[in-house]
């Protein structure tokens, strides 16, 4: 545990810490980007390589971990640990020292995912309060952790949000019931509610709300993003039988009551095995990615047309970002392969492959 002196000393690193710009271009002069990864059940750790895949920082993880969050202007990284998870460690990587680790309230545990606010002031966790089963948004001050203010998330399993804007935070209520002495056992199969909600962050009032229809209750909504046109991705985990013929993606608006969900080639939609990974738009936001780690590929839409241009077949791929590229993607998948892959142009550039390295679910670009 840190002393008071010592806790001190790291707020103020972190208060001091080098701004992205000013460390990329000392270190590297290159783009960056920050996944989890594993060298063996055992063994854990959180990395952040460049454009060419090579690896510039590293640090061992206590436990498997699951989405990375890049604090906006200090070079400071954190890494969420896997559900039900219990830490969230930040690193400052110009020192590579590990300068914060945050934990959940009492009874809470953390989803995966956490996101700051665009100045980078604010922490926002999603948390299950498995007593009630009860989904929670709390807002944290950075750099002490503390919270500022705890919202109902009004669904079950809040396992990824994005912001709409400032004011706004859309939540993927997955809809799962669980608790940590159940590990990640369903509890509430038959009775699942999964929804996307709109929620004002000045007064945590629902500004919408949408839902499946009744026979599709079992599909999890997981993992979202939005575009500058304010569309919400949705990507879905079902949790019926293999066989069922269920969407997998949706879009939302938070005007629309509905979701609606996006057209797939029944020869694909097979192949995901009813499981969405990542969900991503690329820089223009008018191509949506969608990775399935079950089925090795990722898909992609035009989001206009609203429609299917195509795959990328990529083992054990689940890890998806845009590049500063219009409709490029970077790829990263348990194998160890980094690639790009455009489907407009129809290209796919391996970039790097690490032989003793499985790239975890999700990863983030390093925006200097």
């Amino acid at each position: 545990m840190l002393s008071r002196r010592s806790f001190l000393a790291l707020s103020g690193a972190m208060v001091t810490a080098p701004s992205w710009a000013s460390m990329i271009q000392k270190n590297t002069g290159k783009i960056l980007f920050a996944s989890a990864y594993s060298l063996s059940k055992q063994e854990h750790f959180f990395g952040v390589f460049d454009d060419n895949g090579e690896m510039v920082w590293t640090s061992p993880l206590t436990d498997r971990a699951h989405a990375p969050v890049v604090h906006p202007n200090q070079s400071v990284v954190g890494i969420v640990a896997r559900r039900p998870g219990f830490f969230i460690d930040f690193f400052d990587v110009s020192t590579h020292q590990r300068i914060k680790r945050i934990e959940p309230t009492q009874d809470h545990h953390f989803y995966g995912h956490a996101l700051f606010t665009k100045n980078g002031t604010r922490l926002l966790t999603q948390e299950n309060h498995y007593p009630t089963g009860q989904g929670k948004i709390f807002v944290r001050e950075w750099p002490s952790g503390n919270v500022l203010n705890e919202f109902n998330s009004n669904g079950i399993g809040p396992h990824e949000s994005v912001f709409l804007n400032d004011d706004v935070l859309v939540i993927a209520n997955g809809g799962l019931k669980t608790h940590p002495d159940e590990d990640r056992e369903i509890l509430n199969l038959d009775s699942m509610k999964p929804n996307v909600t709109y929620l004002s962050l000045i007064d945590g009032k629902v500004i919408n709300q949408a839902s499946h229809s009744d026979e599709l209750h079992q599909l999890s909504i997981r993992h979202l993003d939005v575009n500058s046109q304010g569309i919400v991705a949705l990507g879905f985990q079902y949790q019926g039988e293999v066989w069922d013929q269920v969407p997998l993606i949706g879009l939302s608006r938070i005007n629309q009551p509905e979701m609606e969900y996006l057209p797939i080639p029944e020869n694909v939609r097979i192949r995901f095995k009813q499981y969405c990974g990542s969900v991503c738009f690329d820089k223009s936001g008018k191509v949506l990615a969608i990775s399935t780690p079950r089925g090795g590929l990722v898909a992609y839409w035009d989001i206009e047309s609203k429609t299917f241009l195509g795959i990328e077949n990529c083992r054990d791929v689940c890890g998806l970002v845009a590049t500063d590229n219009a409709h490029e993607f970077l790829l990263t998948s348990g194998t160890g392969a980094q690639l790009k892959s455009n489907p407009v142009q129809s290209t796919t550039n391996p970039i790097k492959k690490h032989t003793n390295i499985h790239w975890d679910n999700h990863l983030r670009q390093i925006i200097a």
